[in-house]
């Protein structure tokens, strides 16, 4: 029979078996934030209403520098790209977009979450060394996905306000009036091209378009043609979506008319962005090709709108540095971890002070049954004894 004593040291192991089942959920979660360091939130300067801290300087910086760049060019760079973010949450701010901060944060973990499990097979180490590799920090992760889940609200709030339309008509007469579309030659100066050569076939391809040797058509699906995913019914777009360079040649065409070669930024297949040659012909913006495109065209609508209304803020806000900036050199900027796993760290050290009470537990347990056994086997000899004793009286 088990005595109340050494029930309670098995009540002791179950609960702590449970302790240590109930940890190992917790621990299975791949992408609880990581603790900041002290220097990634350190404030280096302000955008308007809202503090910038010392994590997306130093990711910037490390980003955008180049050799032969200079600290004043890379300083204007880094504020560019800071403003353009706070820009994004001023415009929330402006136009009342609504969100709980709940949701938000549940927003926020399903996309590092998803970011982990997709990009680094659940690995949670290898998310941890990618955002160090990248000079990020898990905290700044977090802040971009932050501003990325705030802007996908930006056209409800617009389109709540009325400055967003959604009436198919007045979308439709937006379009026609405010996009072109385009078709293209684009000839990449990728690294060990023949520049000259390169301009020389966009001008000998420009030049057989006008005198009608040839047409845009049978260029596109030529070799010199390294566009390999533009649209056979070609682009349309608003100002604000493409290259300025582009944008204007394309705007100031009449339909039908070709560009002279323009030179523009364009991406190639693999995502890279290179500089390249473009002759551009302006195609007509006709009800069948809106009508059958009109979902493609109502996004582009919409985000020609929210970047026009960024743009309006950027014009508004400038970034700041404080005095502590100011005294960096932002080409050789004090290197900051993606964080401490401090939530890892202390579900370890529970884990393993349970573990401590369940091997004491145990012990205790045991001693206590062995215990028990030679008192049992002490009492079972001594009653043998008696009954010895009596036995030998009784003869």
């Amino acid at each position: 029979m088990i005595t109340k004593r050494g029930r309670a040291f098995i009540r002791l192991l179950c609960i702590c078996l449970i302790l240590i089942t109930s940890l190992s959920l917790f621990t299975g979660c791949k992408s609880h934030a990581l603790s900041p360091e002290k220097q990634a939130l350190k404030v280096v300067g302000t955008v308007g209403d809202y503090e910038v801290n010392y994590e997306e300087l130093y990711f910037l910086a490390n980003s955008y520098k180049t050799d032969g760049m200079t600290e004043d060019e890379l300083w204007e760079l880094i504020s560019e790209n800071i403003i353009a973010n706070y820009a994004i949450l001023t415009l929330c701010d402006e136009v009342g977009v609504e969100y709980s901060e709940d949701e938000l944060e549940d927003g926020i973990q399903a996309y590092v979450d998803s970011t982990v499990e997709s990009d680094f097979g659940g690995k949670r180490g290898d998310y941890i060394d990618a955002l160090e590799e990248s000079y990020m920090t898990d905290h700044y992760v977090r802040f971009i996905a932050r501003v990325d889940l705030l802007y996908s609200r930006i056209e409800a709030a617009l389109a709540k306000s009325g400055e967003i339309v959604t009436d198919d008509e007045d979308i439709i007469a937006y379009v026609k009036k405010n996009f072109v579309r385009t078709w293209h030659l684009m000839i990449a100066n990728n690294d060990g091209d023949d520049v000259e050569k390169n301009l020389e076939n966009a001008e000998s391809s420009l030049k057989a378009l006008k005198d009608g040797s040839t047409s845009m058509y049978k260029l596109i699906g030529g070799a010199l043609n390294e566009d390999l995913l533009i649209p056979s019914d070609g682009y349309a777009f608003a100002r604000g979506s493409m290259e300025k360079a582009y944008e204007d040649a394309a705007f100031a065409l009449e339909v039908g008319e070709y560009s002279d070669v323009i030179s523009a930024k364009g991406e190639l297949g693999t995502g890279e962005y290179v500089d390249c040659y473009y002759v551009i012909q302006r195609l007509a913006l006709d009800d069948e090709y809106i009508n059958d495109n009109f979902s493609t065209l109502y996004d582009s609508y919409a985000d020609s709108v929210i970047a026009a209304k960024l743009d309006e803020v950027k014009e508004t806000l400038e970034f700041k540095p404080n005095d502590y900036a100011k005294s960096l050199d932002v080409t050789a900027l004090e290197k900051i971890d993606a964080g401490t796993d401090v939530f890892t760290i202390v579900i370890v050290c529970i884990c393993v002070g349970v573990a401590v009470l369940v091997a004491v537990a145990v012990i205790l347990t045991v001693k206590h049954f062995k215990k028990k056994k030679a008192a049992l086997l002490a009492d079972k000899a001594k009653r043998a004894l008696r009954q010895g004793g009596n036995k030998n009286e009784a003869k």
